[in-house]
Formats: structure tokens, sequence, C-alpha cells
């Protein structure tokens, strides 16, 4: 079984003295084509296109989400060939799925934003959201969830932002660092890589359990 990919994202704020930084658990087997998009633009790999310094944008806090990952200072053309986040037939195969499986009960979840002037655009849900899924979050797909800090620490942060009327932090409210986690590899993996080139692989024990 393939294991679990993870991500890290850290917030900073012209606000707050110290960032925040958050750690998810990726989908990669169920929604394998989104999360290595997204791994992508953490990474930084396209044509140095990446989530680094991309502002975030709304911040609805404690009840709702927080949202980032606009790209700036790229020309049309080099965004288009990134492609479109979420592939049509995965999403068509697999989103439906997920929701039903995870249902926005809960803070945490990482999102991709559907949407042809938000195509990179990402959200963490801070809430149940439950009561939204049929009107505002159906388009919408969950390829990830928290692993650290707590949702109540991130909760904590973000009400110290002060927002506008439309939801957006009034100062600058950027990400700072973001990537991907690869665990260090155990001994035995160390030693047999140097011997036979192989993909690196990873000591870590989650795995996406969510399908079968």
């Amino acid at each position: 079984m393939k294991q679990l990919r993870r991500c890290f994202i850290s917030l900073r704020s012209d606000e707050l003295e110290e960032p925040i930084t958050l750690v998810f658990k990726l989908f990669s087997r169920t929604l394998p084509v989104a999360v290595a998009h997204f791994l992508e633009l953490c990474r930084g790999e396209f044509d140095k296109c990446s989530y680094k310094l991309s502002e975030v944008t709304r911040v609805v806090a404690p009840e709702y989400i927080v949202q980032m990952g606009k790209i700036v200072k790229r020309s049309e053309s080099t965004l288009s060939r990134i492609g479109d986040m979420i592939d049509s037939g995965e999403y068509d195969k697999m989103a439906v799925k997920v929701r039903e499986k995870l249902k926005f009960k809960k803070g945490g979840l990482l999102c991709l934003v559907d949407g042809e002037n938000s195509r990179f655009e990402f959200f963490v849900t801070l809430d149940d959201l439950r009561k939204y899924k049929d009107k505002e979050l159906s388009g919408y797909l969950i390829i990830g969830e928290l692993e650290n800090p707590e949702i109540a620490r991130v909760n904590e942060w973000l009400e110290k932002l002060q927002v506008d009327d439309d939801d957006r932090p009034v100062s600058r409210c950027w990400i700072d660092r973001c990537g991907e986690l690869v665990a260090k590899k155990s001994p035995e993996e160390a030693d047999k890589s140097s011997a036979v080139p192989t993909t690196t692989t990873t000591t870590t024990t989650a795995y996406d359990l969510l399908f079968k």
C-alpha cells in the first residue's frame, strides 16, 4: 500500500509576531492527480510557480473557512500551462464519495476551489460545515486534512487578524513557506538505496484509508 503524502504551509501576518505552520496529510491514493498538482505548487516545481508568498484572501474564523493560494506575478500563459488543479475525470469519479465520507463535519479539511477565476486557490475548513453542504460547498474537492496543530490553535491564530467587510485581512497575511514533507529513510532503506537507485520512500505509517 502506498504511503500517505504530506505537506506543510506556514502562514505569516504583518499583524502578528509569530507565524503558524500547518501540516496536512493528503489523500494521494484516492485523488492522485489533484494531490500531485497541489504538491507541485507547494514545491514550486512548475516554472517557479509556487504558493509561496501568495496571500490569504479570506478569513471567516472560527466558524467557516480560511482561503488562500492565489498565484501572483506570473503571466496568464504560464498559468495556463499548469492546467486545471482538479482533473474532471477524477473529480467526477471521486468527489462525491469523498464528501459523503467526510461530510464537512469537522475543521481542518483541505479543499481545492473549483472555478475559472480561482482555479489554484484552496481553503481550509475551520468548523463543522455540514449546514453549508448543499448551498455553498458542493463544487469543492476535499484533498486532505489537518494533522498538526489542532484546529483550535489555528482558529486562535486567525481570530487575531483584523478583516474588512469582505473578510479579507486588513494587514498583509501570506504563505511564508510551503512544501512537501518526506520522512527520513530508515538505516536499512538508506543502505539499500546506496547500492541500488530507487524512488525515495518514507517511514511514515499513516495511510489514506478512505477507500479500499
